[in-house]
């Protein structure tokens, strides 16, 4: 089963104990009929918790540690989303459209299923089945519309709202605007546990569900659901740290050297990766089981860990199964390294 979810990521980070030079943004954001300033707009880089608001004059400035070559999301309720690629120095004057929210063209015959059948398998496929994404909640569920393709066999989810999760496990509070979801059961399958691919696609905001105490116990478990995780392949693969790292690359049955595997090259803050052959197995800590399947063979991460173009490079296993319950901010740092 291949599990996508598509987001543009950021990290911020500190190195040795130096503090990065800042990078700003700024801008100012307006109702694009009314022309009047728009206030409480929500103002973030994709996957972070690195964000902030409009002001009642519609401006805002966003400082992050270093260059994030994800976007740059401009949010707000009744209104379309707008997603700039490289956002840096001032982006001047933008205008937000209402939104009008339309039917989707799949929805054309009668939806056979319950509205409550509908959301069981939504938030199982949505915020997983682990102990993260069993100890979410999602806050407005009245939001997210369903609806199910008989003849595709497939689930589909569309949210008016950015769905606001509460993950009492790992003690965070997301955001997430929900672009694209489809849950594809295959012809005739009638097995509604083990769907043929599940795909999620939207942007996400990260802040703290009780900012005034974050408790050792939710420290720990925000380290074990980063560690083994794509981030950290990506981050141990761009430092060239992937066996200090305890991950270990196959080519077919074959343990290889992952950089006789991995061609890698830095310009401009960017890591630049060539990946030799298509498709490589992922063994994480002697146990954990992945995959690494690339649609073209170079992809780029930048100094924060994340990488492009997102929808070029495809994770299954333990890497696939990985569901928005088990996310953690892509600026956090693990303590100590």
């Amino acid at each position: 089963m291949k599990f996508n979810i598509t987001l543009l990521l950021a990290l911020f980070i500190f190195g040795n104990g130096i503090i990065l030079a800042q990078h700003t943004v700024v801008g100012s954001v307006f109702d694009e009929e009314t022309k009047e300033p728009l206030e409480g707009v929500s103002v973030f880089y994709d996957g972070t918790s690195i964000g902030t608001s409009t002001d009642e004059k519609g401006t805002f400035t966003l400082i992050s540690g270093k260059p994030i070559s994800a976007s740059l999301i401009i949010s707000f309720i009744g209104y379309t989303s707008q997603l700039f690629e490289n956002a840096s120095g001032g982006l001047g004057a933008m205008y937000l459209k209402e939104n009008a929210v339309q039917l989707n063209e799949i929805v054309l015959k009668p939806d056979t299923w319950s509205r409550e059948k509908k959301l069981n398998i939504f938030r199982r496929e949505f915020l997983g089945i682990s102990t993260a994404g069993l100890n979410c909640k999602i806050k407005n569920e009245d939001d997210i519309r369903l609806y199910y393709n008989q003849e595709k066999n497939s689930l589909y989810a569309y949210a008016e709202a950015p769905i606001m999760i509460e993950n009492k496990y790992l003690d965070y509070l997301i955001r997430y605007n929900l672009y694209d979801f489809e849950v594809n059961f295959g012809i005739r399958n009638t097995d509604l546990f083990n769907p043929r691919s599940s795909y999620t696609a939207g942007t996400l905001f990260f802040s703290e569900l009780h900012p005034e105490e974050t408790k050792k116990r939710y420290l720990k478990r925000r380290r074990e659901s980063f560690l083994g995780s794509p981030v950290h392949f990506m981050r141990s693969l761009s430092e060239k740290k992937l066996q200090e790292e305890k991950f270990k690359i196959f080519k077919g049955s074959f343990e290889v050297d992952p950089y006789s595997e991995f061609r890698v090259t830095y310009t401009d803050e960017i890591t630049t990766v060539i990946q030799r052959t298509k498709k490589l197995a992922i063994l994480y800590d002697g146990s954990e089981q992945s995959s690494i399947d690339l649609k073209q063979p170079t992809f780029y991460i930048d100094a924060y860990g994340n990488h492009n173009p997102i929808r070029d490079v495809l994770f299954s296993g333990v890497f696939g199964a990985q569901r928005v319950g088990d996310l953690v901010p892509l600026d956090y740092v693990v303590e100590g390294r």
